[in-house]
């Protein structure tokens, strides 16, 4: 197995204390990676470490990619820390000194952004860093804005560079239209370039205007559309220019980024079926920018998408960086050496891909690739996710949405290599549970599980309550057929005799108020786990919540290190994903015998009512594992003793990849180790 890397990734460095800061480090992280506009753009980011300290962390550029760009977001508060230094000594001035140097040895690219007047200098080491002076742009959003345009156009330029001039324009523009609607409103053509005029110092868009006499006119505009992205601007005579409808084609058969720009008035006698495919967007009056911010990000995408799937190219593979359609592959129909068209993840859906299936021409993505080379449909497997948020997760550098994420992309691709998920949890609105209904019920997963919309299919998900937990048959049917709600019984040492409020099928919530009742709630909890351990073939486990003071668990222990600990002594396949921190990394590091304060009995003794939780489980004669044990317990098991079918390198590189295709890569092909289907025949 071979390990890849990120095409690229952004790693926003800012003060901790920073609001101003965070938000911007977010909402640039929102428009790499959750742009309604734009789907399938996906740049992976990190943000700066945070310990709670305030001190600054051991300056680091991410290695988990091909290209780094680190965004130094400087504010106030980054330019009074710049200069104090800190309980170690360090000063955040010389953590952006150095951040700024090792970024540079790298071969990457360094850029600091200045939020606010006063952010400048930092440093007088990196004086003669030029800052982008985002703070004279009036009104947080129009920063914002600003700030994402000149780091799309820095990515492009990281993924495309032009070696003769790195700053040049990201991209030139094609503006395509008719011009017998030129002089008519809204004017869409004239207004896009007094804006392109008034913004870019070069010229970076031409036309058909632009075509000397005498020129092959055919010719010349090919030549213009494959080095360019294309914007249709679609009025009510486009569709019935012929140039038009050329230029359209000329930029799909070379596979160049399209925006089509709905400037329709009146009507349209006919669309042109083949301006379809591409991001659309409604012409507003004074939003030309908002049309270049499109585009440009449709070009981010499209050279993210090319790269990444050079990774996964093999020999004969024609790579697509957009959905296929007819006209972009039914040239393939012919060749002698059918190839495959691979294109990027998320996969058409089953009623295009029945048209495309008419060409002959096999299209795929990664995940529908993954599907058929780890297809493990009949082996009737079940694979438990213990995910939860991580109180940990900015010491790593990430966020909340990282790990969401991160259970998305997991469920999806092991879903479509045909496993069924097991989940233990609650069904509120921050819970995992309705969310990986919602994934169980997208006709594009079943379809790549082989199943029709019309097939009675076993329930895919099933989702573990454990007693006192309530659910409604409302709750039940909202999750649908889909799911299997499996109810847990009460343990047999707990019952009325404790508190009358413990019956067997309680219909009010019972709080863990008190000793008595988290030790009900312990009890339901451990064996709700134990069942699920039984019934399933293998446990993925990321994050997990650690417990603290403020924010306790109601268990015996961490529920996501009880399912990691049952696990491994019941020597089920457990898959430890470190790299979003929680329990996961803590059981890691355990299993590595590294001392962590999270397995000791004083980390937990601030929970509430511990020292009678401890004396409860004694009367009622229940085994209570000190943490200590438990540490010296994962410490004598090892990576090596973990029973999931990967070598320890192969663990190793799982405990730190944040790459959910090559995190289910690993997962499957641990499976396939341990579930080799039986010979065939009998023998001695």
């Amino acid at each position: 197995m071979t390990t890849t890397k990120f095409p690229l990734l952004v790693q926003f460095e800012f003060h901790p204390a920073s609001k101003e800061a965070a938000a911007a480090a977010e909402y640039l992280h929102e428009v790499l990676n959750a742009d309604p506009a734009v789907p399938g753009l996906q740049v992976p980011t990190t943000f700066t470490p945070d310990e709670g300290s305030g001190e600054p962390p051991e300056p680091a550029v991410a290695s988990e990619a091909d290209r780094v760009v680190v965004v130094l977001l400087a504010d106030d508060r980054l330019a009074v820390a710049a200069r104090k230094p800190t309980k170690s000594g360090t000063t955040w001035g010389e953590y952006a000194t150095k951040l700024r140097s090792l970024t540079e040895a790298a071969g990457h690219r360094f850029m600091p952004v200045q939020l606010t007047e006063s952010a400048w200098p930092i440093d007088k080491r990196i004086d003669d860093t030029n800052f982008l002076r985002a703070w004279a742009i009036d009104g947080v959003e129009e920063r914002h804005k600003f700030i994402a345009r000149r780091l799309v156009h820095l990515l492009i330029r990281r993924l495309q560079p032009r070696p003769d001039n790195e700053d040049a324009p990201p991209v030139t523009i094609f503006l395509s239209h008719t011009k017998m609607d030129l002089d008519h409103e809204p004017r869409v053509v004239k207004t896009l370039l007094a804006h392109l005029t008034a913004t870019q110092p070069e010229k970076t868009w031409f036309d058909s205007g632009d075509i000397s006499t005498g020129s092959r006119f055919a010719r010349e505009i090919e030549k213009g559309v494959k080095d360019t992205a294309l914007l249709a601007i679609v009025t009510d005579s486009y569709s019935s220019r012929s140039w038009c409808r050329k230029e359209v084609l000329f930029a799909k058969h070379h596979q160049r980024p399209v925006v089509i720009v709905d400037a329709v008035q009146e009507r349209e006698t006919r669309r042109f079926p083949y301006s379809g495919n591409t991001p659309v967007i409604r012409w507003k009056a004074h939003d030309a920018q908002g049309v270049v911010d499109l585009l440009l990000r449709e070009v981010l995408r499209h050279a993210y998408a090319e790269e990444s799937l050079k990774q996964r190219r093999r020999e004969g593979d024609v790579l697509l960086p957009a959905g296929p359609e007819l006209v972009t592959i039914v040239h393939h129909r012919n060749e002698k050496d059918q190839p495959v068209v691979l294109y990027p993840d998320p996969p058409l859906g089953p009623e295009e891909l029945e048209v495309l299936e008419r060409t002959g021409v096999r299209v795929q993505t990664p995940l529908q690739r993954h599907a058929l080379a780890n297809d493990l449909r009949g082996r009737n497997l079940t694979v438990a996710l213990s995910v939860s948020g991580a109180e940990d997760l900015g010491r790593y550098g990430l966020r909340p949405a990282h790990l969401d994420a991160i259970l998305l992309d997991l469920s999806r691709y092991l879903l479509v290599a045909g496993i069924r998920l097991a989940y233990g949890g609650h069904l509120g609105p921050d819970g995992y549970t309705l969310r990986l209904a919602d994934l169980v019920r997208d006709p594009i997963v079943e379809q790549l599980r082989g199943a029709s919309p019309s097939e009675q299919v076993p329930p895919e998900l099933v989702t573990y309550l454990p007693w006192p937990m309530l659910a409604s048959v409302r709750d039940e049917a909202r999750l649908g057929p889909l799911v299997d709600m499996v109810r847990c019984d009460r343990p047999t040492d707990v019952d009325e005799s404790l508190d009358v409020a413990f019956v067997a099928s309680p219909d009010i919530e019972v709080p863990a108020d008190t000793a008595v009742r988290r030790f009900a709630w312990s009890r339901g909890l451990t064996t709700m786990r134990e069942r699920q351990t039984r019934e399933i073939h293998a446990r993925v486990i990321v994050g997990g919540r650690l417990g603290r003071a403020d924010a306790p668990y109601r268990g015996r222990m961490p529920g996501v290190l009880e399912e990691a600990l049952l696990g491994i002594r019941a020597q089920r396949p457990v898959f430890l994903v470190g790299a979003f921190g929680g329990c996961a990394r803590l059981v890691i590091d355990a299993l590595d015998g590294i001392p962590r304060a999270e397995l000791t009995s004083a980390y937990h003794q601030a929970l509430p009512n511990t020292p009678e939780l401890k004396s409860l489980y004694a009367d009622r004669k229940v085994t209570w594992d000190e943490f200590e044990s438990i540490a010296a317990e994962l410490k004598a098991c090892g990576i090596s003793g973990l029973k999931n079918g990967l070598s320890v390198e192969e663990n190793r590189e799982l405990a730190t990849s944040r790459s959910a295709e090559r995190i289910v890569e690993l997962v499957l092909h641990g499976l396939q180790q341990c579930n080799q289907p039986a010979p065939a025949g009998g023998g001695e």
